[in-house]
């Protein structure tokens, strides 16, 4: 079985686990976080597999994978469920994610076909899960409070509307400006993509739901989310960060985005926010829900920074900043966030020293 492991290829979402402990393959119904080997029958719309260190492999018909069971809500992409059974189903995200399409975007193409051959089990016979191989489980959780960890949030129009552009832009500005920086990612499917973006911006320390034993947080409920944003802050506070900005997946009319923004005890849990946006109106209704839920908009970025028009439109809109890439390098720009998220009487005291 080892032998057999070592041959197949380990996706993304397997980084924390440790298949060495895998012994047999198990039958059953698939649980969300549930570990497969699984065979590639037909290439279509993921052609790759991410593995665990970015790098990703081609796939071809016949090869054996090693994934996990889980949900996925992507609107350029799939929205897709945990399989009933063993058997035939999808790989529906490079990072590894086995699930059935109920629905797909008309822009891309089917699903790459799989079929889970059965679960990794260890010598107990029982199914490895995610959830066993979680880092940040160890962690002492207390309440923070945001005077102890300013907390920033990046909220999106939708899908690809530039989020993880921005928070990376955030991310690097501000450690440029001598602060120690954890950069999170709250919500989503598990893939390495931002992982190793945010790693690249120079962030300290980056974690995201994997690393609380998630492969995804569809359908999750706030309390839920809540407490892996918990998780984050001790980490944060652990590794002894100045600054944490949170990311979220998809849109903000993505549902657990909506509880989410409808939770007070998350509203509490956020000093700030930046949004990103693909133009003018997507950016006025997302900073003004924002804004409507009780927290502050510091200003707007992602693609519609391409457009100077749009970002014209949305600066009259708004009458927020619009930022690009660049203006995390300025000083103006650094001063305006930092004194928003430590409070400007204490940023500027630290700031003269």
């Amino acid at each position: 079985m080892q032998k057999r492991i070592a041959q197949a290829k380990h996706s993304y979402i397997t980084r924390n686990a440790d298949l060495s402990v895998a012994t047999k393959l198990g039958q059953g119904k698939p649980r969300s976080g549930d570990l497969m080997l699984a065979r590639v029958d037909r290439i279509r719309h993921h052609t790759r597999l991410e593995n665990t260190f970015g790098r990703r492999e081609h796939l071809y018909p016949g090869d054996e994978i090693i994934v996990a069971a889980a949900d996925r809500y992507a609107t350029g992409q799939f929205h897709a469920q945990v399989p009933d059974q063993l058997g035939a189903c999808h790989l529906v995200a490079a990072g590894g994610i086995a699930a059935e399409v109920i629905q797909r975007h008309a822009g891309v193409k089917g699903a790459t076909e799989i079929t889970a051959l059965g679960l990794l089990c260890d010598s107990t016979g029982n199914p490895l899960n995610l959830s066993q191989f979680a880092p940040l489980n160890t962690l002492k959780v207390s309440p923070v409070s945001l005077q102890k960890l300013p907390t920033l949030l990046v909220m999106g129009s939708d899908m690809n509307s530039g989020k993880t552009t921005l928070a990376c832009a955030a991310a690097n500005g501000l450690r440029q400006a001598g602060y120690r920086i954890s950069v999170t990612k709250l919500t989503g499917t598990g893939a390495g993509p931002d992982y190793w973006r945010m790693l690249d911006a120079g962030a300290d320390r980056v974690v995201d739901f994997l690393d609380a034993g998630y492969p995804s947080t569809v359908g999750m409920k706030p309390a839920q989310l809540i407490s892996i944003l918990q998780q984050f802050k001790a980490d944060a506070l652990q590794q002894g960060a100045d600054i944490l900005i949170v990311e979220v997946a998809d849109g903000v009319l993505q549902p657990e985005n909506r509880a989410l923004l409808e939770n007070e005890q998350f509203i509490s849990e956020i000093s700030a926010a930046l949004v990103a946006a693909d133009g003018a109106i997507a950016a006025t209704m997302t900073a003004q829900t924002v804004l409507h839920a009780g927290i502050s908009v510091l200003g707007v970025g992602g693609l519609i920074s391409r457009s100077p028009l749009s970002c014209d439109e949305a600066r009259a809109s708004l009458g927020l900043p619009i930022l690009d890439l660049n203006d995390f390098h300025r000083n103006n720009t650094r001063d305006y966030i930092l004194g928003s998220l430590f409070g400007a009487d204490k940023y500027v005291a630290t700031y003269s020293g």
